[in-house]
């Protein structure tokens, strides 16, 4: 098995998370990061059009990403690829079997209709199709319980 990374990213806030993670995971591993996002098309009457985003918004995430792996000394590179509606979690599969990457990051959107699910179509997608491990990353951090039962405990001793 390949030593390397899938991080796959959209172009909401969540991505950085998943990227932080992914390095963490790389740096620890010597993996290589591939960079991802997948441009979804809808095809209809008036031709081709782009849903997932702006002309030129998923090159430009994945671009600061690379660079920010890239800068924390993390081997990183980009790859954009095309699908139609409803099939970015297909097209991210077969990239993660074609790169023969050994795990599959993305963060969370936390946009799912039950509350307090963190994943979305998309993840669900991947949780319950991909043969390897898949990893979804939180769009906020979890508090540190112990920093904040230390900063209450300094807080009462000095009152």
């Amino acid at each position: 098995m390949n030593k390397s990374i899938l991080l796959a990213v959209d172009t909401t806030s969540h991505a950085a998370a998943a990227a932080d993670m992914a390095r963490d995971l790389a740096a620890g591993t010597g993996d290589r990061v591939f960079v991802m996002h997948v441009h979804e098309f809808a095809v209809g009457r008036f031709g081709k059009i782009q849903v997932d985003c702006g002309d030129g918004d998923g090159e430009r995430v994945v671009t600061e990403l690379v660079d920010r792996l890239t800068a924390a000394g993390v081997a990183a590179e980009g790859d954009i690829r095309k699908t139609p509606v409803g099939r970015i979690a297909r097209t991210i599969l077969d990239a993660a079997n074609e790169l023969d990457v050994r795990m599959i990051i993305l963060g969370s959107s936390s946009s799912h209709d039950v509350p307090w699910l963190p994943f979305g179509s998309v993840s669900l997608r991947l949780l319950h199709t991909s043969s390897k491990p898949v990893l979804i990353v939180p769009k906020t951090a979890v508090p540190d319980h112990a920093a904040a039962l230390q900063t209450a405990t300094v807080a009462s001793a000095t009152s």
